[in-house]
């Protein structure tokens, strides 16, 4: 009989609490609605990548060389938490542990914090809620982002100063390498893309098949005209011959 109680007093006590958050939403007044709406307005985020990698030195049969051992977080910061305002922080990866910001975490409007997942890409979402009591759970804003992760591949020689998608050192979106030599092959095909005498090395082919494939037609009119030319060299020739003026 007591476990029946305590479920029924469970119960009424989620029916109270979802009644007064949804009389708080529905009597939150106009007027502070939207000067909260403006304090959300305000919500920014940025991330930074940062640099922590080192560089050792290894010797095999007397030759010594220097390889990089990547170290990379991310620093991503929330700007302008105002009081009065609650935010939710998640992302959708594998190890995400949701949290909450107050004005009262973040010294002079500010929060940062640090991710050292550089292996996975997904998103952040940010939702910027009311903290006022009488305004309670209203949603203002969402603010999401997408973290990237790190690619090995740039560290190669063939990427060095190299602006091609498949060398850059942080990717927003996956790419499918097998191994070494695909990788190569993707980086010709995406230079090939993206070169910007394309159009004139196109035009080119286009050219030459063209004459490949229509000589005969091209000799034929080449010789119609030569054929013209001489003969109106020759009319001439004739004509100046009867009038006694030089050509």
């Amino acid at each position: 009989m007591k476990k029946y109680v305590g479920y029924l007093f469970l119960f009424i006590s989620l029916m109270l609490l979802n009644i007064r958050v949804s009389a708080a939403t529905i009597s939150c007044p106009a007027a502070l609605k939207k000067d909260l709406s403006q304090l959300a307005s305000h919500v920014k985020l940025n991330y930074e990548i940062k640099d922590e990698s080192e560089e050792q030195e290894i010797t095999i049969d007397g030759n010594t060389t220097t390889y990089k051992i990547p170290k990379y977080y991310f620093e991503i910061t929330i700007y302008n938490i105002k009081e009065g305002l609650v935010l939710n922080v998640s992302n959708t990866g594998s190890n995400n542990r949701g949290f909450t910001v107050r004005s009262s975490d973040a010294p002079n409007g500010t929060y940062t914090f640090k991710d050292y997942d550089i292996g996975n890409i997904y998103n952040y979402k940010v939702i910027v809620n009311s903290d006022n009591p009488d305004c309670r759970s209203q949603k203002l804003k969402t603010l999401k982002f997408t973290k990237p992760r790190y690619n090995a591949y740039s560290e190669f020689t063939y990427c060095q100063n190299s602006s091609n998608y498949y060398c850059q050192r942080f990717i927003g979106t996956e790419i499918n390498i097998k191994d070494t030599d695909d990788f190569l092959n993707k980086i010709k095909v995406n230079n090939d893309k993206n070169d910007p005498d394309r159009d004139k090395i196109d035009e080119k082919k286009e050219l030459s098949k063209l004459l490949k494939n229509n000589w005969k037609f091209y000799l034929i009119l080449f010789t119609v005209i030569a054929a013209l030319v001489t003969g109106l060299i020759f009319f001439l020739k004739k004509r100046q011959q009867k009038k006694g003026w030089k050509l």
